[in-house]
């Protein structure tokens, strides 16, 4: 049985992380599932969330939105609208559109697809803003 297994992560951007891991733990829709080597086959919608990554001994945390992942023996392929590293995400830009989001919810105006793509991108940016004052010892 092999140690590890082949992880790609593809956003919009293009590919976030292509390489072999120890494992991946993912924020799916029925909460969240680890893939490890030889692993069963299975799709799974993934949700905003952090994606934590084990290879070579060290631990990657990514936060990621929507998407899907597909996940094999062998391999496991993540499609997502976002994926940053914790270092990699800026607060300030971050909080402001936590602000506008909730601002944009709180006037009751939005409808359909609106709606929808503004509590998506309010997922996101929570996700984002949580995983760097985590990572930052809780300083933002």
């Amino acid at each position: 049985m092999a140690n590890t297994f082949h992880l790609q992560i593809v956003t919009p951007e293009g590919s976030i992380f292509d390489g072999q891991v120890e494992s991946v733990l993912l924020p799916g829709s029925e909460g969240e599932m680890e893939a490890l080597p030889s692993h069963a086959k299975l799709m799974t919608q993934v949700q905003p969330g952090e994606l934590r990554i084990k290879a070579e001994g060290k631990t990657t945390e990514l936060a990621i939105g929507e998407g899907f992942a597909e996940v094999s023996q062998n391999q496991v392929i993540v499609l997502t609208d976002l994926a940053v590293k914790a270092d990699e995400i800026d607060e300030k830009k971050t909080q402001e559109a936590i602000e506008r989001a909730q601002n944009a919810l709180r006037s009751q105006t939005l409808v359909g697809e609106e709606l929808e793509a503004t509590q998506a991108l309010l997922a996101r940016s929570l996700v984002q803003s949580n995983l760097r004052k985590k990572k930052s010892g809780g300083h933002a």
